[in-house]
């Protein structure tokens, strides 16, 4: 719940005894605080936003009462029928993000589902959406006609470039955006941007 939050760039007090080596790691970067302790009434007081993932049914009830009483958006890990809000399954490649939403039914199935996800969305899309964005703005700020940027950009994703990315192919990639793009929009540089972003992707991977 903390990683889907931090793109938001909150503000994350997370009370608890105990913390796992993930949370451990945010509270080092300074990027949650933490309150060592039990939760206890009146500890949500200015909280717009409530995660109860606690171990005790009566502290579980005691949060959702607090944040009720308070009008605070809160979910509960353990009883999906005392959410006010709803948590989506979700992944992001880069500034693509995919989320598969139950309705609290099946968190696992939403799980199942995300993980099938992301093995047939990989990387290459999240790079495909990078080029697509760069070449967006460049034609956009070149020409009003919307009928020609709508049939250039189905070109574009008609055309081998998401292949050509997910096999680093850069030689023909650069082949292929000569061949669909205008003259005014240079192909090597885009091609260059995509190939280092490809290159930071795989150094930053777990060994």
């Amino acid at each position: 719940k903390v990683e889907a939050l931090m793109p938001c760039k909150p503000q994350i007090v997370v009370i608890s005894p105990e913390l796992c080596s993930g949370l451990a790691e945010c509270v080092e970067r300074e990027q949650v605080k933490w309150k060592q302790r039990k939760y206890r009434v009146g500890d949500l007081a200015g909280a717009k936003l409530v995660f109860a993932a606690t171990d005790s049914c009566l502290t579980q009830q005691e949060i959702v009462k607090e944040a009720k009483t308070a009008d605070i958006l809160v979910n509960v890990i353990t009883d999906p029928g005392s959410c006010s809000f709803q948590v989506p399954a979700m992944f992001r490649q880069r500034d693509l993000l995919i989320t598969v939403a139950t309705g609290g039914a099946s968190p696992a199935l939403a799980a199942r589902i995300r993980k099938e996800l992301e093995v047939q969305y990989g990387e290459e899309y999240g790079l495909l959406l990078r080029l697509m964005a760069v070449v967006r703005k460049q034609i956009v700020a070149s020409s009003d006609d919307q009928e020609r940027h709508k049939l250039l950009f189905e070109k574009l994703l008609n055309s081998d470039i998401l292949a050509l990315i997910k096999t680093a192919n850069w030689p023909q990639l650069r082949v292929t955006l000569r061949a669909v793009l205008p003259p005014e929009i240079e192909a090597e540089g885009l091609v260059a941007s995509i190939q280092i972003e490809a290159i930071a992707s795989m150094e930053t991977l777990p060994c």
